[in-house]
């Protein structure tokens, strides 16, 4: 019976490094033609989901089997954000109309807080979360080797890597910032690594390993001119030296080659080092800091407006225009972006979609973080903090969860590593029959997750083909427009194709047909691209008004756009005349 638990016990252990190193070191490289931009439109998004979707399952299984439930001690922190999310997004739907991008938002965060508590169902012990950040330093690894070739040798990438332009080291994220800050969470890993007892124990293959991927992924981050990458390293490394110092001292010798190898790296990658210095003193620069001072000027205006519940999940894009429109008006000296689609701040962003109540579940998301910390004491905690400092600055200047959930499930697999210490069993009783009904939902649930994300998968290639391939042949989105992903992008590349078709072939009917359909697209979201669209709509079918009424509608949410108030003012002389 003994040995019966042992095996089960070592089973669990092997099932979660499987599935996890699956998740960071084969998932993100699962590389198709691509739409670029963020969430499924880049296809490692999709397999990274694919994984985690079966971990969960797993974990779910597991509590069902074993009648337990094991629970961080803070773990309740970490639930505030997503109810208070959720409720407050139901609120606000009847205003933003947008059920697919507020569906899609909360499964990407209650799936993220989902795949953390799972993750503890597993009882993985200290050896197997060494094991498990050993092969995330492994894939670390590989991005930086990609990373290298972008910039070295970018002729002997292979046929399926992202092409870029200019050798930029971006990688298969197709975002340099994005890159820098997976890069720089890895060589704080490869430094915990090389502080912890198993280290002694490993083969000079993997201490190799190891030596060679902090090395590849400081060169790449120097050489990027990354900004963030260059804070979080300057941040992130003393922090951990300082904490692990009694733990690095016996690898003193391994610690001497880095530093050779990292100064090494850093001659070579002198450059980009440049390029971030030039880049920090534009930043200082009085256009540059005005610009941000007005950006969260404009987001501090709407959130006062609404402070309590916010714009609503998909309401950024309308209400940021509308008050920078405003804002415009009485400041005409302030130079603002043309066109923003995300403050470049994640909690600036939160307070205008999620008002005060997102800043309090986000608050109590952090504070469970931060008494887990302590409570880990100085020389771990300041280790996880070096961990997760790098995506976490990330979070405050870009969008890296959006880009790549890569990062997010990475982040919360460290956010575990910190709670892990302290928790506690929760046993329950059901009926076999309840858990085997249960047990069916979850595996249905699963199988339906992995159909689902498959598909997604037909519906972007099903895009890409349209937009991108001039030999392809009809149905043309017939994929794309089943899919509820994909469904909105679909429908809107579907009629702005008929438009142009249209006034190509002189219809005039199902010109009209797209203004209609355009007017309403909008009202819930005002993208500029489709101002454009109903321009040209409007020149088609009162070309003696040359499109100023649908100019003057655009200009009306994009003040602050120069060519629109060229089209504008153009449009007032003309009509003086």
């Amino acid at each position: 019976m003994i040995k019966g638990k042992k095996i089960c016990f070592a089973n669990k252990q092997t099932a979660l490094l499987l599935l996890l190193s699956l998740l960071f070191c084969v998932a993100p490289f699962y590389i198709q033609p691509n739409l670029n931009g963020g969430g499924f439109s880049l296809t490692f998004n999709i397999s990274v989901w694919l994984v985690a979707s079966w971990i969960v399952a797993f974990g779910l299984l597991l509590v069902l089997k074993q009648h337990i439930f094991i629970w961080p001690k803070y773990g309740s922190y970490f639930l505030v954000f997503p109810i208070i999310l959720i409720l407050t997004s139901i609120v606000s739907m009847t205003e933003i109309k947008q059920p697919i991008a507020w569906l899609f938002r909360q499964a990407y965060i209650f799936g993220g807080i989902l795949f953390l508590f799972t993750i503890f169902q597993f009882q993985i012990k200290h050896v197997t979360v060494d094991k498990v950040l050993l092969a995330i330093a492994v894939a670390i690894g590989i991005h930086a080797f990609f990373g290298m070739m972008q910039i070295t040798s970018p002729d002997f990438l292979p046929a399926w890597f992202p092409k870029n332009i200019d050798n930029i080291p971006s990688g298969v994220f197709q975002q340099i910032n994005v890159q820098a800050s997976f890069l720089t969470t890895g060589m704080m890993i490869v430094l915990y690594l090389i502080s912890r007892p198993s280290f002694r124990s490993l083969s000079v293959v993997f201490k190799v390993i190891l030596i060679l991927s902090f090395s590849m992924a400081f060169y790449v981050v120097i050489a990027s001119g990354s900004r963030i990458g260059l804070l979080s390293i300057f941040i992130s490394f003393p922090l951990l030296l300082w904490g692990r110092r009694k733990q690095l001292y016996p690898q003193k010798n391994i610690l001497i080659i880095l530093l050779i190898l990292s100064c090494s790296s850093f001659w070579s990658a002198q450059d980009g080092f440049n390029k971030t210095i030039d880049k920090t003193q534009r930043m200082v620069d009085s256009k540059y800091s005005d610009t941000r001072v007005d950006m969260y000027r404009i987001g501090m205006s709407l959130i006062q407006q609404k402070p309590v519940t916010g714009y609503g999940i998909g309401g950024f894009l309308k209400a940021w225009n509308q008050q920078a429109s405003a804002d415009k008006l009485h400041h005409p000296e302030v130079a603002l972006l043309g066109y923003i689609t995300h403050p470049h701040n994640e909690l600036l962003f939160w307070m205008v979609e999620g008002g005060i109540l997102a800043v309090i579940g986000i608050f109590f998301f952090i504070l469970g973080i931060t008494l887990s910390l302590f409570w880990c004491g100085i020389s771990r905690g300041s280790a996880y903090t070096a961990m997760l400092l790098p995506i976490g600055l990330h979070t405050q200047v870009e969008l890296p969860f959006y880009l790549s959930s890569v990062h997010w499930f990475l982040w919360l697999f460290l956010i575990f590593i910190v709670l892990r210490h302290r928790t506690r069993i929760i046993k329950f009783s059901v009926s076999r029959s309840i858990t085997l009904f249960a047990g069916l939902i979850v595996v249905v649930f699963s199988v339906l997750a992995s159909l689902f994300l498959i598909k997604t998968v037909q519906a972007q290639a099903d895009i890409y083909k349209f937009l991108y391939d001039k030999d392809s042949s009809p149905p043309h989105l017939r994929i794309a427009l089943k899919n509820l992903y994909f469904k909105p992008l679909a429908e809107q590349i579907a009629m702005r194709s008929m438009l142009y078709a249209s006034i190509e072939n002189n219809d005039r009917s199902k010109v009209i047909i797209f203004k209609k359909w355009a007017e309403n697209y909008i009202d819930t979201r005002p993208e500029l691209k489709m101002y454009e669209d109903l321009v040209s709509a409007s020149v088609f079918l009162r070309p003696e008004g040359e499109g100023c009424d649908a100019i003057s509608a655009g200009y009306e949410m994009y003040i602050h756009n120069v060519p629109l108030k060229l089209a504008h003012e153009k449009c007032i002389k003309a009509n003086e005349q």
